[in-house]
């Protein structure tokens, strides 16, 4: 009882301290998972921003050359001049002019519009229509400002770009923004005019004066600004410059799609294997993604970044595999392996302590028991002999057949004590592994007969029928003669202790296999007896075990016969093992290997 009171201790002082380590460790891993999902959502969300930075850059430097450009059309080839920009620049989907008397004088209205022009008027019909002003959303700048914005977008707008390669395809749309005008298409736009009538001239001028020299006579103003205008759910952006007061307004629409194009090598590859980024537009739609991580559209991103309000409504969502990302889930994967191996080893640890001081106490206990049973097995035929030789010594017993009883008692008891006493000394030897052999030829048919012959007389004396069984012939080997006798008397030992009431003893010498090569020869001592229970067949060859049965627990022993017989057989080269008689009963097979054949 104390020995498990002990042992429950330990385990409780192994276990307490390791599963509260474990769950302190879990929660800090945890919290560490979250640190790096957040600080991995942070620089994604730092990314997007930078993104979204270098966006409005780009289009607010696309917006200021397209500006620039148009306030530096030639007054007097306006229309020719829009047409021709419209047909060579990917970047322009639609032009238009409105003059000063709110009337839109191109694209022209009815048949001579093409489809794309009558959705364009359709579009920004309140503002052709007046209701909407032009300047409504006009934010000019001071030159010392639109200086230092030019100076910024000159130092940064290509600083964050990782690859050459990117960086070119903005260089290229910033560059439409700004080409040179082309020549314009005279015959195209010769057309248009003969179907308007002056649309340029507010009053009569004198023809001498160009258009240029009105400006001069008129109040100069260079005004520019940019509507962003939804339409049917869709972005549309459209620019207009005035060059002069009560001049017309005029400008283009851009072409969102080469915009887009050009926009979207600003999304650098990811790395993170579990996150996205996504371009999203006013309605939710995903225009474009960088990142592994399938994306569905009812996910919700984890953080959101608005593009910029010349782009109104669009923007940069961040999304996350809810395990988390790639890098932070290794990290935790590793680190709860690590732990696992930790609180495996302590565990491992204790269960191994525990096992060698359980094996101790049973090795202890089996000892003390041993030491009893030898002392009791010791007195038994010390006893007998003692008893006997008293009563020849007394010369009281006259009757002969008496007095060579009590000699054969005494001889048989003297050989029993024998045994005991080499077993224990046996056991000792090979317990140490001190124990020596000394090999010699010899017959074992012959050196089986014999034994058998000596010790018939016990065999025959408890009621039990002896069969000899020798298969073939030339049974010359090389071994312990000493060792083996000792193990067959330790077999037949046990055969006369648990046969029971069984009918005989089989002693069978045979060959392993008929084949000179093989140098092992089998000897199988059989019986009838009730045989050993399947779940204790493996145990019977342990040093100190006995069948706790209430045969066995009447039949004196120290169960050590097996135990020393199956090392005596495997330091010889050998192995002894148990075979279950399917009648009952049982047979141990010796396997004794002929040290010639080496």
């Amino acid at each position: 009882m104390t020995s498990k009171r002990s042992i429950i201790f330990f385990w409780a002082l192994i276990l307490v301290p390791t599963l509260i380590l474990s769950a302190f460790a879990l929660h800090l891993l945890s919290n560490e998972q979250k640190r790096i999902n957040q600080t991995g959502i942070g620089s994604l969300t730092d990314r997007a921003q930078t993104i979204s930075e270098t966006i409005h850059l780009t289009v607010e430097t696309v917006q200021e050359n397209i500006a620039s450009s148009l306030l530096k059309l030639e007054q007097d080839n306006l229309l020719e001049g829009l047409i021709s920009w419209e047909e060579t620049n990917p970047l322009i989907r639609n032009v238009f002019i409105y003059n000063a008397d709110k009337k839109l004088e191109y694209p022209l209205q009815g048949k001579a519009s093409t489809e794309e022009e009558q959705r364009f008027m359709a579009r920004y019909n309140s503002l052709f229509s007046g209701r909407i002003s032009f300047d409504f959303n006009q934010n000019p700048s001071t030159e010392e400002e639109k200086l230092l914005k030019r100076e910024y977008q000159k130092n940064t707008l290509y600083s964050r770009v990782p690859k050459k390669e990117k960086s070119s395809s903005r260089q290229e749309l910033v560059a439409l923004s700004k080409v040179k005008l082309p020549v314009p298409d005279r015959s195209k736009s010769e057309r248009l005019v003969a179907a308007q009538k002056a649309p340029y001239q507010n009053e009569p001028l004198e023809e001498s004066v160009t258009f240029d020299e009105k400006i001069i006579l008129s109040k100069a103003i260079e005004r520019s600004g940019w509507t962003p205008w939804f339409s049917e759910n869709r972005l549309y952006i459209l620019g207009w410059v005035q060059k002069i007061e009560n001049g017309p307004v005029y400008g283009i629409e851009l072409e969102l799609m080469t915009l887009l194009s050009r926009l979207l090598v600003s999304f650098p590859d990811l790395f993170e294997t579990r996150a996205a980024l996504m371009l999203m537009d006013g309605n939710g739609k995903f225009m474009h993604q960088t990142g592994t991580l399938e994306v569905a559209p009812e996910d919700k991103p984890v953080s959101i970044v608005n593009v910029s309000d010349l782009l109104p409504h669009w923007r940069i969502a961040v999304f996350v595999d809810e395990k988390g990302l790639g890098k932070g889930n290794g990290f935790l994967v590793v680190s709860i392996l690590l732990l696992a191996i930790f609180i495996v080893a302590i565990l491992s640890g204790g269960y191994l302590l525990t096992r060698f001081t359980l094996q101790n106490i049973l090795d202890a206990q089996q000892k003390t028991s041993f030491v009893s049973s030898v002392s009791h097995e010791l007195k038994t035929p010390l006893t007998s002999i003692r008893m006997y030789a008293e009563l020849l010594l007394s010369k009281r017993v006259k009757d002969e057949e008496k007095m060579q009883t009590y000699l054969s008692v005494i001889v048989n008891e003297s050989g029993r004590l024998t045994r005991l006493i080499n077993n224990v000394l046996d056991f000792g030897k090979l317990e140490q592994r001190k124990k020596t052999y000394r090999k010699s030829t010899f017959k074992l048919d012959q050196f089986l007969s014999q034994i058998v012959e000596t010790h018939g007389i016990r065999i025959k004396k408890q009621g039990l029928r002896l069969d000899i069984k020798i298969k073939g012939n030339d049974f010359t080997i090389k071994s312990d003669q000493d060792a083996l006798e000792q193990v067959i008397l330790n077999l037949l030992d046990n055969a006369l202790k648990y046969a029971g009431q069984g009918e005989f003893i089989k002693f069978i010498l045979e060959k392993a296999i008929p084949d000179k090569s093989n140098p092992f020869i089998l000897l199988k001592i059989c019986d009838d007896g009730p045989g050993i229970p399947v779940d204790q067949q493996t145990l019977i060859f342990k040093k100190f075990y006995r069948v706790d049965s209430s045969l066995t627990s009447k039949q004196p022993g120290s169960g050590l016969g097996l135990s020393i017989a199956r090392q005596i057989l495997r330091d010889l080269g050998g192995e002894l093992t148990y075979e279950f008689m399917p009648e009952n009963g049982s047979c141990f097979i010796a396997r004794i290997k002929n040290h010639d054949a080496d």
